[in-house]
């Protein structure tokens, strides 16, 4: 609606993970060089967690989009892990292509031929499960029978992502030797630096096609910060509706007043003490300053009045 108001060929705060919308900070970056360094090296197991909303399946999609190109790589990603044992299995029988199997050990033998013949043949095969958190214990162990079964060649890699849940069912007693299996682990945590969230938000713009990043005020990113704690799926929802009652105005400059009416109007997100402690005490402490300032004003007419009819 006010894509062309803006100059935008498309949503520039879509919520949904497009990788080339993804602003590398430094913790992305950070979290991406582990990702290519486990691959790489031929680590057995790499754990990603985040919280909800910080940028994992984007940072992931982004990541899986540079292995395309590489013909030394087999990935075989699981984006819906809720599977049941056999669902998990069929899933990736079909993905590496194997045979139809009777039971747990032909699925279990084929595996170990299949991806034993690729890795002899110089290929590393990553196995990618998103929102991992939502995989069953028995699922989880499962992985590491996986993988057990061709220890003896290193080339199978396994990376979960997933929510800080993780790390809690990682606890259990049932998948201690699993937990010890990890080389790497990262936390990828929302922005903390407010520099980072200005840059985010004009990458962001100038990808979407727009001549313009800078339409958020200094001051509307630092309302933005606030509001969103740094987590980029709250950002993108702020600004989204941030730009939306500026089109709404007429206006192509939001400041920090656009951002406030903005999360007004998302209280099912955004708590309401926080909207009004914040932007209430923006108001008075505009209000004071423009007291102070007619208060020396009314001073200096006072005293120009006594230095030139009273005094004189």
């Amino acid at each position: 609606m006010y894509y062309q108001y803006f100059g935008f060929e498309k949503n520039p705060f879509d919520i949904h993970p497009d990788p080339n919308f993804l602003y590398l900070s430094d913790k992305h970056r950070e979290a991406l060089a582990h990702l290519k360094y486990s691959v790489i090296e031929r680590k057995p197991f790499l754990l990603l967690v985040g919280d909800v909303g910080v940028g994992k399946t984007t940072l992931i999609n982004f990541f899986l989009n540079d292995l395309k190109d590489r013909k030394d790589i087999v990935v075989l990603p699981i984006l819906n892990p809720n599977l049941t044992l056999k669902e998990f299995y069929l899933l990736l029988a079909r993905k590496l292509g194997l045979k139809s199997f009777r039971s747990k050990a032909d699925f279990m033998e084929q595996f170990k031929v299949a991806v034993s013949r690729m890795i002899d043949k110089g290929k590393i095969i990553v196995l990618l499960i998103d929102e991992a958190q939502s995989l069953s214990e028995k699922l989880l162990e499962e992985l590491r029978l996986l993988s057990n079964l061709v220890q003896d060649t290193a080339g199978f890699v396994v990376i979960l992502v997933g929510q800080p849940d993780l790390y809690e069912k990682l606890k259990s007693k049932a998948l201690y030797s699993l937990k010890q299996r990890f080389v790497f682990k990262y936390h990828l945590g929302p922005f903390d630096n407010i520099n980072d969230v200005a840059q985010y938000l004009a990458t962001r713009i100038l990808k979407s096609g727009a001549g313009n990043a800078q339409l958020f005020s200094k001051d509307a990113v630092d309302a933005i910060f606030y509001f969103s704690k740094g987590i980029p799926r709250l950002i993108n929802i702020i600004a989204d509706h941030s730009l939306m009652n500026a089109y709404l105005k007429g206006v192509k400059l939001i400041n920090k007043d656009i951002v406030c009416e903005a999360v007004k109007e998302l209280d099912h997100i955004i708590p309401q003490d926080l909207v009004i402690n914040y932007c209430n005490k923006k108001f008075f402490q505009k209000k004071i300053v423009y007291l102070a300032v007619f208060f020396f004003l009314f001073l200096g007419i006072l005293f120009v009045y006594y230095e030139y009819f009273i005094k004189h």
